[in-house]
């Protein structure tokens, strides 16, 4: 992930006990939910609180709350039960 075209941490969200999602997967989600390629994701494991999922992009989002409702929709279409923060923008 490229700090100068994905610096800014739009999204975090967590999944149900027991679900995981792949790098790749959660790449493809995100790039089609933000419309842009520049774009990254991670997986950062919390001490005592298990696992957070990071969505970055650009700080120029064409539309941040967009991609929030296609992120969403992408992990219920897939399955996933989840809790998900804004902290971009």
């Amino acid at each position: 992930m490229s700090r100068s075209t994905a610096d800014v941490r739009w999204l975090t969200f967590r999944l149900k006990n027991g679900q995981s999602i792949g790098p790749d997967q959660l790449k493809d989600g995100w790039v089609i939910a933000a419309e842009t390629r520049h774009c990254g994701v991670r997986r950062e494991s919390i001490e005592g609180s298990g696992v957070v999922y990071a969505l970055y992009g650009p700080s120029d989002l064409p539309s941040p709350r967009r991609a929030e409702l296609r992120m969403r929709d992408f992990l219920m279409r897939s399955g996933y039960t989840f809790t998900m923060g804004t902290l971009g923008g």
